[in-house]
């Protein structure tokens, strides 16, 4: 067979782990190579991501939870997505090692199962969360007054267990198809999944579900709030603020996640042979996949890094929170800021004497 002829994914075994070195099998005559020194960088990626991702996620989790007074809407948005990222992160420490030992899984099928359904439910949950978000910041600057009797902490907490709900539904196909394959070669086994035509069509579904359809809405949301902040009256620079702080995260997001989600849905359609790949294809979505599997793990910790960028408050609780002045110093600079005045900050909120409007903003 010429490197031009179409071909598909064997129907033997095949699978994809996410140390970046997972096999994409292919007929026979087609070659394979790894990704260039993917063994070095790649965990030494994954184990950065880990240690910004464990402290800036932990800190801002500390953060909102030690927040005295009423808690604003977006709050509890940006609180559950920590905790998802948070619960992200704690699985890389696993794929760096399997990336630096060639793919192998040492910790067992139990571990590889637990993490795989820990990367499916919260990638799932941050996708959600940020979707809720986005109809959140809708309906306050849309429509503010129909939208009261739904912007209620009630409706927010609520609609964040559901998000979590379908996370841990969304993970279940991993717990069931996920377990430990023989590596190439015969060389130890690698934590894969099973290559079953049921398991790349739900996969397909839950990417439709739990990727696409929260990035359409994501998208319609924005359309509406820019063609609000166009027209008078116009919002205030608080809220603008909050809204540039929100839009850097959805974004940040979607840009992760999408080259991965765009390429998995080429790996699933060409694993059902719906899609035939020429031999040349297919070693460019191998390395494709092991890229964008990079990126989108990056992102776990990118959130902590975008309010310390663009959170004048999250700044000054970041640089001085530690400290037994932490309180008095934060208090003297948010009094001095007319941003945290006018409340833009998404980590520092009104006093206790807010009025109820302002706290649910």
């Amino acid at each position: 067979m010429t490197p031009s002829e179409p071909c598909s994914p064997s129907p033997g075994p095949m699978w994809w782990d996410y140390s970046g070195s997972g096999a994409l099998e292919e007929l026979e005559p087609c070659p394979s190579w790894e990704l260039p020194y993917g063994y070095a960088y790649i965990p030494a990626l994954y184990l950065v991501a880990f240690a910004v991702g464990l402290l800036g996620n932990g800190f801002v989790l500390w953060l909102l939870r030690r927040r005295r007074g009423p808690r604003r809407l977006v709050d509890t948005f940006v609180l559950h997505l920590a905790a998802a990222d948070l619960g992200f992160v704690l699985t890389l420490p696993l794929w760096a090692a399997a990336a630096a030992r060639g793919g192998r899984w040492p910790f067992g099928e139990a571990l590889c199962k637990l993490s795989s359904f820990a990367l499916a439910g919260t990638r799932c949950a941050g996708a959600l969360l940020l979707a809720g978000m986005s109809v959140d910041r809708y309906l306050a600057v849309v429509k503010l007054l129909e939208a009261r009797p739904l912007r209620t902490p009630r409706c927010v907490l609520a609609a964040c267990c559901g998000v979590w709900a379908v996370a841990l539904l969304a993970g279940l196909p991993s717990l069931l198809y996920r377990r430990l394959q023989p590596g190439p070669g015969g060389a130890g086994s690698q934590c894969g999944e099973e290559p079953s035509d049921a398991f790349q069509g739900l996969s397909l579904l839950l990417l439709l579900l739990t990727f696409v359809l929260p990035l359409l809405v994501t998208v319609f949301c924005y359309w509406r709030i820019s063609r609000r902040l166009r027209r008078p009256p116009h919002v205030g620079r608080a809220r603008r603020n909050t809204l540039r702080i929100i839009f850097a995260v959805e974004g940040s997001f979607v840009g992760s996640w999408l080259p991965f989600s765009v390429l998995r849905a080429v790996f699933h359609l060409a694993r059902l042979r719906a899609l035939p790949l020429a031999c040349p294809l297919l070693l460019a979505l191998r390395w494709g996949l092991t890229i964008a599997t990079c990126l989108a793990f990056v992102n776990s910790c990118a959130n902590p890094v975008i309010y310390l960028l663009l959170d004048r408050s999250f700044r000054a609780q970041a640089r001085h929170g530690v400290c037994r002045r932490a309180r008095r110093q934060v208090r003297r600079i948010s009094s001095a800021s007319s941003l945290s005045r006018d409340d833009s900050s998404v980590f520092w909120g009104r006093t206790k004497t807010a009025s109820t409007t302002s706290a649910s903003w």
